[in-house]
């Protein structure tokens, strides 16, 4: 029997990366995924040399490709711009004092915000926070168990991505002008360059709440595309959804069936907020010409938000994807 040994510099956290998102071939292939004839650059000829750096670039090429699937209804298409201008800033690095760490650096932090951001890894938790004591004033942060560990802040129709990052007690996550601090039982959040902190309260640590133990059937599906309108759904029997308190849903989609997870953080009225689903996991079953199975299936996961409004339930996909209206379930 042959005996095979592969040795790769620091594999450990860049194989875990790779596995929890289903990516496990990444970490033995070898080299970066562009052509190193045609590197340019002192940056690109290091990622070229170095095996772990090459990995990483391979890494970061799958979660691309995932985001990439997952940001299909962004209106503008920014991503690939964001990708270009992200690879020019990498490139930055040669004007760093320890140019490698800056490349590591540069790649970790991309890997973690796109899983974040177009949720490829699962949320572990959703916070609500009020601050300087008006209920108005709150904070919501989404927590993801990323590689280092990162949340998604939201303050009115600002978002902040943050990392956690060293302290010397509790947990302190920064992000580019923000900031959130946990320690010692007290929480303070920094919101913008040079503004004075806030002492805010956690309030609650929701997954389910106002919509547990409701069912819905699909109404319409109204698009921001004014030339696509606004699609009637012939039999709303067909397309339910039944929120189980437990933080599980189940789900009729036409001919087939299917189950998922859930998570809310309502706001302050409580009759909306964030709204996410899980993983979907369904029968797939071919349904008759001219269903509407495949746009729910596409778009559920891309759900962000909920609101209740005339006793109907509104869901928005992100980035302005369009809206999901229900209509309570016939008993």
């Amino acid at each position: 029997m042959r005996k095979i040994v592969i040795t790769i510099a620091q594999p450990i956290v860049i194989f875990l990366i790779a596995c929890v998102l289903g990516f496990p071939s990444v970490v033995l292939a070898q080299g970066p995924t562009f052509d190193c004839a045609k590197a340019s650059g002192s940056i690109e000829k290091m990622v070229c040399a170095d095996p772990e750096l090459g990995t990483l670039d391979r890494t970061l090429s799958a979660v691309y490709s995932a985001a990439l699937s997952k940001a299909a209804n962004e209106r503008p298409p920014v991503l690939k711009t964001e990708q270009r201008g992200w690879i020019k800033g990498r490139n930055d690095c040669w004007k760093a004092d320890d140019k490698r760490a800056c490349v590591v650096e540069a790649y970790r932090r991309r890997i973690v915000e796109l899983q974040a951001r177009y949720r490829l890894v699962h949320a572990s938790s959703h916070v609500r926070y009020v601050c300087n004591g008006n209920p108005a004033d709150e904070v919501i942060a989404t927590y993801f168990k990323t590689d280092p560990p990162s949340l998604i802040a939201e303050r009115g129709d600002q978002t902040s991505l943050m990392f956690l990052e060293p302290s010397a007690s509790g947990a302190r996550y920064v992000g580019r002008n923000e900031s959130l601090w946990e320690h010692q039982g007290e929480i303070t959040v920094v919101w913008g360059y040079q503004v004075p902190e806030m002492r805010c309260r956690k309030v609650q640590d929701t997954s389910t709440a106002s919509l547990a133990g409701t069912a819905w059937e699909l109404v319409a599906i109204q698009s921001m595309d004014d030339a696509q309108g606004t699609t009637r759904i012939a039999k709303p029997e067909t397309f339910t959804v039944h929120f189980v308190a437990d933080g599980h849903a189940s789900l009729r989609i036409d001919c087939n069936r299917g189950t998922t997870t859930w998570k809310i953080t309502p706001s302050q009225e409580s009759s909306s907020g964030s709204l996410e689903f899980g993983l979907l996991a369904t029968t797939r079953a071919m349904c008759p010409p001219g269903s509407q199975d495949q746009r729910v299936l596409r778009d559920l996961p891309h759900v962000r938000s909920y609101m209740l409004k005339d006793g109907n339930l509104y869901l928005s996909l992100m980035a302005d994807g369009g809206i999901y209206e229900w209509r309570p379930a016939k008993p």
